[in-house]
């Protein structure tokens, strides 16, 4: 079956959805969170910048650079209130801006603090990709809508007394608007894996009331983002349950199938707060940095779980028993 051939669901969004979002009702609730990456191997790095905002003017983020080390080079944390009329094409709040010249295509990042500095220039290589085009569409318990996008990557990043440039390497950011429930995925897998050559995966694999669903995407070597049907995987943890390997096969819908294995070489366990009460929320978030291979060719990827903290003690406690 060729591409051509399938139909594949409308992603639901305009240009205007790389911006901020409203609730439908005056007083009610909406949040937006947006997410720019880039896992690098060669220096052992892995760096993330995690930006959320509400309704409300309630804005936070992570600005999070780890390694092998048992500890993270730098995790920043940050937040306040912003104005109504404080947009995503041109926002700051502590030490962070974000500037995006052309909606759904580049992005303009910053950040400086006393314990890192960064300037992310990013450029997509492909259209930006909604979970509603997936066969198993977007939970709503998630989000209303979300975009991830593959991108060329220029700037900088400093820390720890080190320099890294970056002359259009391989990166990934995401936005979703909608008001996320944590506490109804039993796991979930978000995956980011690419090449230099300028092949890339994205996926999301959740369990959640019972009923398993997957997302995400296959840029394939010609330059066609083709969404997946559904990913096979087999995971090996360590005995604190942290990511440990991951072989996977993303089958897409035009019957592809591209096998991607993920290897950890650093990991960084996120804090989760609830930012109204400063109350820990009930589950754990673990980002994995990895070496990586896409149908063999060498890359670099970003393994992330989700569990909830209960069950996760009970794994970790069983192993030793």
């Amino acid at each position: 079956m060729t591409l051509s051939e399938i139909h594949i669901p409308d992603p639901g969004f305009g240009p205007g959805d790389d911006l901020r979002h409203w609730p439908a009702e005056p007083g009610g609730r909406m949040r937006d969170s947006l997410f720019w990456e880039m896992i690098m191997p060669d220096e052992r790095l892995g760096l993330q910048v995690y930006l959320y905002l509400t309704a409300h003017g309630t804005a936070g983020f992570n600005v999070c650079v780890w390694g092998p080390d048992a500890q993270p080079l730098a995790l920043d944390l940050g937040g306040g209130k912003v104005p109504a009329d404080m947009d995503f094409d041109d926002f700051a709040i502590e030490g962070l801006t974000v500037r995006q010249p052309e909606l759904r295509r580049t992005a303009e990042v910053a950040y400086a603090s006393e314990n890192v500095r960064l300037e992310y220039r990013f450029e997509g290589v492909q259209d930006a990709f909604s979970y509603r085009s997936n066969p198993d569409g977007l939970p709503e318990w998630f989000a209303a809508n979300r975009l991830e996008q593959t991108g060329r990557v220029s700037g900088f990043l400093e820390v720890a007394g080190r320099r890294v440039e970056w002359d259009r390497r391989m990166g990934h950011r995401d936005h979703s608007w909608g008001n996320r429930d944590w506490t109804v995925p039993h796991h979930w897998k978000w995956l980011v894996a690419y090449t230099e050559s300028g092949r890339a995966v994205n996926g999301w694999i959740w369990i959640a009331g019972g009923e398993w669903g997957f997302a995400g995407s296959v840029l394939r070597a010609d330059g066609v983002t083709v969404p997946v049907s559904h990913i096979e995987q087999r995971a090996t943890y360590h005995d604190d349950m942290s990511q440990k390997r991951l072989d996977t096969t993303f089958v897409d819908v035009a019957g592809g199938r591209t096998e991607v294995v993920f290897e950890r070489y650093g990991l960084i366990r996120l804090p989760t707060k609830k930012a109204a009460t400063k109350k820990a929320v009930a589950t754990e978030i673990w980002e994995a940095a990895c070496d990586v291979t896409i149908d063999g060719e060498p890359g670099a990827g970003q393994w992330e779980t989700h569990w909830p903290s209960d069950y996760l003690t009970h794994l970790v406690e069983s192993r030793r028993r």
